[in-house]
C-alpha cells in the first residue's frame, strides 16, 4: 500500500491546447506556483479487481461519473505503456483499489486535477520503484496537463522537449516529450494566494473537452508563438529576479489572453462570470490606489486568485473575506507532490 499527498498548482503562463490530445503534450510551455493547500490525499493497493472511491473533506463519499472512472482507468493504461517504454512493463499490477480523499471542490477553477493527477502519479511512482521526478511528472502529465507542474515545489515550469518544438518532427508525438523542471524551490520568494470562489457550481465543460478544441480559435497560433517566443521567459526571469511588476504584467496578460482563446474557439467556452469581472475592476483599482503588489489570474473558471506579496497580504484578505456569497480559500507557496506512506 502507498499512500500520496499533493496539492493544486495556479498557472502564471497557461496551459491551453494540445499538439498530441491523447498524451496530453501541450502546444506551449507554462509556469505556475504550487501551493500549499487545499490537499487530495490517494491511497493505492493491490486489488484482485480495479476500485475506486473518491470522498469529499467531509468524509462524504462523492457518487462517481462514468467518465471520472474512464479518466482513471484510462490514466493507469497510460502509465503502463510509458512505464513499458522505461522497461518496465510489470511494475503496476494488473488491477488496483485507488481512493482519493480530497479537500478541493471540482470543476471551479482550483486545479483540482492538477492535485488528484499528481498524488496518483506519486503512488505509481513509489510502485515503479521510485521514479525520478521527472519521470513522475510525465506520469502526472497523462491524467492532468497541468498535473506534471504539481509534482514540484515553488515555481515550476512545464517544458517541452527541445526536439519537439518542431510539430513535424516524430519526437513531437512521443509519450516522454514534455515534463516539468523547478525554476526555483518554495524558500525562493514567499508569495500568497487568496482564493476568490465566486460560485461553486461545476462547469458545465471541462478542461479536457476544451484542450481539445483550442485550435478552432484563430487566436490561438498567436498565443502559441507569444509563450514561446517572449511570456514564458520574460515570467521565469521576473520569478528568478523577483520582480513583482514584471511577474504582474506578464500574467495579467497571459491570462486574458488565454480566455480571449477560449471565447473565440469552437465551441466558444465562456467560463468567467460577472463576478469575475467586477472582481479584477476592483483589484485594479485597490493596488493603483494603495499601490499593492497583487496581481490576479483566473484559470478555466470564474475563480479569482489574488498573488501578493506579504506586505500586501492583510489587506487582499480583508478584500477577498469582504466578498458577499464567496468562498475564500488562503495558501501560500507549497513543496509539491510526497509519499506520506509506503
Amino acid at each position: 500500500m502507498v499512500t500520496s499527498r499533493s496539492t493544486p498548482n495556479i498557472a502564471l503562463i497557461k496551459y491551453w491546447g494540445n499538439r498530441h490530445d491523447a498524451y496530453r503534450l501541450p502546444a506551449a510551455d507554462s509556469v505556475s506556483i504550487t501551493l500549499d493547500t487545499p490537499c487530495v490525499e490517494v491511497t493505492m493497493k493491490h486489488s484482485p479487481s480495479f476500485m475506486f472511491q473518491s470522498f469529499l473533506s467531509d468524509g462524504t463519499e462523492k457518487v462517481l461519473k462514468e467518465k471520472d472512472i474512464a479518466r482513471i482507468e484510462h490514466h493507469l493504461s497510460l502509465t503502463k505503456e510509458f512505464l513499458a517504454e522505461r522497461n518496465l512493463p510489470d511494475a503496476i499490477p494488473e488491477s488496483l483499489s485507488v481512493v482519493i480523499r480530497s479537500a478541493i471542490p471540482p470543476a471551479i477553477g482550483i486545479a483540482s486535477s492538477a492535485a488528484v493527477f499528481s498524488a496518483l502519479a506519486k503512488c505509481y511512482a513509489a510502485l515503479a520503484g521510485n521514479r525520478s521526478d521527472k519521470d513522475t511528472s510525465i506520469i502526472a502529465r497523462l491524467g492532468s496537463g497541468s498535473a506534471a507542474r504539481s509534482i514540484f515545489g515553488g515555481f515550476v515550469a512545464l517544458v517541452n522537449d527541445p526536439e519537439s518544438r518542431n510539430l513535424k518532427d516524430e519526437a513531437s508525438s512521443q509519450i516522454s516529450s514534455a515534463y516539468a523542471s523547478q525554476i526555483a524551490d518554495e524558500h525562493h520568494w514567499p508569495l500568497f494566494d487568496i482564493i476568490i470562489v465566486p460560485t461553486m457550481e461545476e462547469k458545465k465543460v471541462g478542461s479536457t473537452e476544451g484542450h481539445h478544441m483550442a485550435h478552432t480559435s484563430p487566436l490561438f497560433p498567436r498565443r502559441v508563438e507569444a509563450i514561446t517566443q517572449r511570456r514564458q521567459q520574460q515570467c521565469i526571469d521576473a520569478i528568478l529576479a523577483k520582480d513583482f511588476e514584471k511577474l504582474q504584467a506578464v500574467t495579467e496578460e497571459d491570462c486574458w489572453d488565454m480566455h480571449n482563446v477560449m471565447r473565440t474557439q469552437t465551441p466558444s467556452l465562456q467560463y468567467l462570470n460577472d463576478e469575475t469581472y467586477r472582481i479584477t475592476e476592483e483589484i485594479e483599482d485597490l493596488r493603483e490606489r494603495e499601490h499593492l503588489p497583487v496581481l490576479y489570474t483566473m484559470d478555466a473558471g470564474p475563480t479569482v486568485h489574488l498573488i501578493c506579496e506579504e506586505e500586501a497580504l492583510d489587506a487582499i484578505k480583508r478584500f477577498a473575506h469582504a466578498q458577499k456569497n464567496c468562498r475564500i480559500f488562503e495558501s501560500s507557496i507549497g513543496k509539491g507532490a510526497e509519499v506520506i506512506e509506503n
